[in-house]
């Protein structure tokens, strides 16, 4: 790669893309970033800190990032995780079934999910937006603060903090399908000082969904509270929930091909569940954290999470073969029921950071340790009754069969996991327009399972997986071309612990790499706007593909399928554009452009289920010259054609034939939005997504079937402010 050609092309890329950004422009009305609360109602970001912990500007971070914030949240009507991060440049959503969503970015899976920088730890439930100020998302390999270095991206999500004064809103959104969902915030001083101040956040949502008998009722709350303990100590704590109770769930997709090998073509709204059909998820997060500021800059922070999460799963859906369009057969029954499931996650972090001066310039240093574990546990038992059963005709399915039971025998296994490692990293200024980022972090990694009797007793392992002073080096270059654009350049190795077993039921061995990426950056209209375009190149080994090697239906004793390691790997390679923030005082914008090209080490594109061209854009604007209190949005969000190979093979195929594809072809989803001031206290808003009601695939290939996205919704709220 010729990393100096690729500089300039970006450099004239981004003069060429954003022409008014170059000029100097004159100030107006300064919008105020507010450190941990974005309370106004700027897409603007001034800082993200979820890429090294120092404190500096996106444009001083030497990797992609983008923040969601919680202006846009709001403008858009995001309530869950996967609607925020479906606006986010180069983010790509993928669902499984009604209850299991993935996130993709640079051509692999994004497990790197954090909250306030902590694991957000397995087994949790697709997290809802009530909670958060705002979701930063660096893309790339993050491992000096996380010990993993996935490639795709890191996702943190920030608690929203109290303020010292009394603010609060209430809501009330009403969507189709009888969707109906409360919300209240507020924030309060609780001493006269206001040294001491909470925050409280609850939402409650009912509702059905365009999918034939599903049913969500959803409670998620938080209570925080802030003591300033002295001038320079800051102590937080506080605790979160979350409650999924789910019915008409579904534990795969829809059939892809009928018997005959034509398309299926099923309706948006068909499903093969059960009434009952539930992966029922209770999950609470204790949290502390406390900040010391000393002289001379320097900060000490401490923080501890402990997340209990739960759940119960009894599932009976039509996943496997095929429907027969003459006689309504061909389709069977799928289930599974399991007692209560559990895993406790503990997370550490601690880190000291700080400005020195060397050789008569000033530089910034941290170094700290995080880490911690996490013990899941399922039980053993007896079901009342299973499902292997064929549908008798799918057309008339009702799903009004016997809930079966699940009777605990005493018996469990347990999976302990430890990840940890101590790092160190600096912030240099070499000269007054280049700054070295360096560092490494030293990782250490455990996993077991525990198998226990009916009495408790242990009665062996299996599964250890171990890796110790694995080293993660990061080191990033930023040089300012002047007071508004800046050049930059970073590299890191990945190591990635995996969950993926081969046929023999053994953990893989861990993902191994390297990433790098070069780019300029932009700061804009008094630091309101940023905007950035990077290349970027990934080299991932050890990748868990499916084993074709096993036959047809076979299914390790989880239930899962059996995977096998790909020594040579992929390359992932791609540009990508972003901008965010405020191109006017009434005019807010996000959102970039991703192009990825993803091979295989003998030169066959990787990872088809990846589109190679990304567009994410959403943007409001200010009637108030029209009618004060007006405003007006809309977001796109477009992707290029995807595929994937089929696993079991398209009936009816010929002898020999190649294997079949599961296509979905490029499409552009349009949503719009407006919201009016009735007062100063009252504020009314509606929302259409998917204006056009366009039918795609969510996701494809999974078990040879397809996922539909969600039809045209349409979402009116009602928000009082004091």
């Amino acid at each position: 790669m010729n990393h100096k050609l690729h500089i300039t092309a970006l450099a004239l890329a981004l003069g060429a893309a954003y022409p008014a950004l170059a000029a100097e422009e004159e100030p107006i009305t300064k919008v105020e970033v507010k450190g941990q609360n974005s309370s106004d109602d700027s897409y603007a970001a001034g800082s993200a800190h979820t890429s090294t912990r120092m404190e500096m500007s996106i444009r001083d971070t030497p990797q992609s990032v983008s923040v969601i914030s919680r202006a846009l949240m709001d403008d858009f009507g995001i309530n869950r995780l996967d609607e925020a991060l479906g606006l986010t440049t180069g983010v790509m959503i993928g669902q499984q079934d009604s209850e299991r969503t993935s996130f993709y970015a640079r051509g692999f899976s994004i497990t790197n999910i954090q909250v306030d920088g902590m694991p957000m730890g397995s087994n949790s439930p697709l997290s809802d937006t009530i909670l958060y100020d705002r979701i930063e998302v660096v893309r790339g390999a993050t491992g000096l603060m996380g010990g993993t270095g996935d490639p795709s991206a890191a996702v943190n999500m920030v608690r929203k903090r109290p303020g010292r004064i009394l603010q609060g809103s209430a809501s009330v959104i009403l969507r189709r399908w009888d969707d109906q969902r409360a919300e209240v915030d507020l924030s309060s001083p609780l001493s006269p000082d206001g040294k001491v101040r909470g925050r409280v956040a609850l939402a409650h949502e009912d509702r059905d969904s365009y999918i034939d008998l599903y049913h969500e009722r959803k409670t998620v709350g938080m209570a925080i509270v802030e003591a300033d303990l002295t001038p320079g100590t800051l102590l937080t704590a506080g605790i979160d929930f979350q409650r999924n109770t789910p019915t008409g769930a579904t534990w795969g997709a829809v059939p892809y091909w009928n018997a005959d090998g034509t398309l299926a073509n099923m309706p948006r709204n068909f499903t093969l569940t059960t009434p009952w059909s539930t992966w029922a998820n209770k999950q609470q997060t204790a949290f502390a954290s406390l900040d010391q500021r000393f002289g001379a800059g320097w900060k000490l922070h401490l923080g501890y999470a402990r997340t209990d999460s739960r759940n119960n799963t009894t599932v009976a859906y039509g996943g496997s073969g095929h429907p027969n369009i003459v006689t309504g057969g061909g389709m069977s029954l799928w289930s599974g029921v399991w007692g209560e499931g559990k895993a406790i996650n503990d997370n550490y972090d601690l880190y000291a950071t700080g400005p020195f001066t060397l050789l008569g310039r000033q530089h910034t240093l941290i170094a700290g340790w995080n880490g911690g574990k996490q013990v899941s546990s399922s039980q053993g038992g007896t079901a009342s009754v299973l499902y292997p059963a064929a549908i008798p005709d799918y057309r008339s399915w009702t799903g009004n069969i016997p809930k079966p039971t699940f009777t605990p025998d005493g018996s469990h296994t347990e999976t302990e996991t430890k990840l940890g490692g101590a790092y160190i990293a600096g912030r240099f200024s070499l000269t007054e327009p280049l700054t070295l980022i360096a560092g490494a972090r030293l990782s250490n990694y455990r996993t077991e399972d525990s198998a226990f009797d009916t009495s408790g007793n242990f009665t062996g392992s299996s599964n250890l997986q171990e890796t110790r002073n694995e080293t993660t080096p990061y080191a990033g270059l930023v040089y300012d071309l002047n007071h508004q654009l800046s050049l930059y350049a970073s590299y890191t190795s990945l190591f990635n612990p995996q969950t993926r077993k081969d046929k023999n039921n053994h953990l893989l061995a861990p993902e191994t790499g390297t990433n790098s990426e070069i780019g300029i950056k932009g700061e804009f209209f008094d630091k309101r706007l940023n905007a950035s375009a990077a290349v970027f190149r990934t080299l991932k080994k050890n990748l868990a593909l499916l084993d074709r090697s096993v036959p047809s239906g076979f299914l390790l004793p989880d239930g899962s399928m059996a995977y096998v390691a790909d020594g040579d790997g992929l390359t992932a390679r791609g540009v990508e554009f972003d901008l965010s923030g405020q191109l006017s005082a009434n005019w807010n914008l996000s959102g970039g452009y991703t192009y990825l090209d993803v091979a295989t080490a003998d030169g066959q594109r990787g990872e088809p289920t990846q589109p190679r061209h990304l567009l994410r854009l959403s943007s409001a604007y200010k009637l108030d010259s029209v009618l004060p209190g007006l405003k007006v949005g809309g977001s796109v969000q477009a992707q290029s054609a995807i595929w994937s190979e089929s696993w079991y093979g398209r009936p009816q195929a010929p002898a020999g034939a190649p294997l079949a594809r599961l296509t979905q072809g490029g499409y552009a989803l349009l949503s719009v939005m407006a919201g009016y001031d009735i007062n100063r206290n009252l504020h009314a808003q509606l929302n259409i997504s998917n204006l056009t009601d366009k039918k795609y695939y969510r996701n494809i290939g999974f078990y040879d079937g397809v996922f539909w996205g969600e039809p045209r919704n349409i979402s009116l709220s009602l928000t009082a402010k004091f």
